[in-house]
């Protein structure tokens, strides 16, 4: 493989990682200001944070673009400047690229603010850079503004609510249960049931991100993968595709053990925050850890997904 494909892989994986981490942060921040009382230094660091990963992102449109114009044109890297104006100008990936990149942009006006109108522009952004993420990509092979393409951009969206929701809550919870162990005052209890309710919503909003991703991928599948005439495993396509959805169920029953099992038992325990709640919300920390490892796998296999031919070609 091109040296510069692989380069152009890892670089959309890594805007894959970014957005999830973006949407993340937003829910969070979303569900945490729906609290009276929550986690004070994560929400004003998530602010921070997400306008980090937006500007990263920004950037990182930026170095695809000019990879994928080398990568057109057939020259070194280092010689790409000249053809990026036709790349814009004169390709389907020129326009398509423009609207998502307009969109990262736009996300970045949210700025650091924790309010309603910082959130809605930042999610506006978004979907924005989604919309023309999917342009860019098979979905948008029979043309533009097509079932397909709009299939892809629900799949894309709910595949960042549902993994970058894990992959920020891990550190957040992590960082809540280090606050509130240190806290020795009378609201240590009210901090616990805050923290309860806020795992609550992170495994509702994660359970109907989910639904999403499972309905449009499967239509996502079928359609990919309709004209192949080789048995699915005998392509890359089909390994690649295979590989992405072992760690998508790993990912599920490590959500779903802890939605059935532990959400449950910190529900029922957090009246008196005693041994018995502490055990479980360790279990759920460790689990939803281990579920946020699962979901950075599959957004790199994601990547490579991408960018591999459904026919096998």
């Amino acid at each position: 493989m091109d040296p510069l494909v692989v380069l152009q892989i890892v670089v959309a994986a890594a805007q894959d990682m970014l957005l999830a981490a973006a949407v993340g942060m937003l829910a969070c921040s979303a569900m945490l200001g729906r609290q009276q009382q929550g986690c004070p230094a994560a929400s004003t660091a998530l602010g921070r944070s997400r306008f980090a990963a937006l500007g990263v992102l920004v950037l990182a449109c930026g170095l695809y673009l000019w990879l994928q114009a080398a990568v057109m044109g057939g020259t070194p890297f280092s010689e790409a400047g000249p053809i990026v104006s036709a790349v814009l100008t004169q390709s389907h990936f020129g326009v398509a690229w423009s609207v998502g990149f307009v969109g990262a942009v736009f996300a970045c006006l949210g700025g650091t603010r924790h309010s309603r109108t910082s959130w809605g522009l930042a999610a506006a952004g978004m979907v924005v850079y989604v919309a023309g993420k999917a342009a860019s990509s098979h979905a948008a092979d029979a043309g533009d503004f097509t079932l397909r393409e709009a299939v892809h951009v629900l799949h894309l969206g709910a595949t960042a609510v549902w993994a970058g929701s894990v992959i920020v809550a891990a550190p957040v919870l992590w960082r809540w249960n280090a606050a509130a162990s240190e806290d020795i005052s009378g609201e240590a209890r009210s901090q616990s049931a805050n923290l309860v309710a806020f795992c609550a919503r992170l495994s509702h909003l994660a359970t109907i991100a989910l639904a999403v991703v499972i309905v449009t991928g499967i239509y996502n599948a079928t359609q990919d993968t309709a004209h192949l005439t080789a048995p699915l495993l005998g392509v890359l396509y089909g390994r690649v595709l295979t590989l992405k959805l072992a760690f998508v169920t790993l990912a599920v029953l490590l959500g779903g053990y802890n939605r059935m099992i532990y959400l449950p038992r910190l529900q029922h325990t957090v009246a008196d925050s005693g041994p018995a709640y502490r055990d479980a919300q360790r279990s759920f920390d460790r689990l939803l850890a281990v579920e946020a490892v699962a979901m950075v796998a599959v957004l790199a296999v994601a990547g490579v997904l991408g960018h591999t031919s459904p026919s096998g070609g």
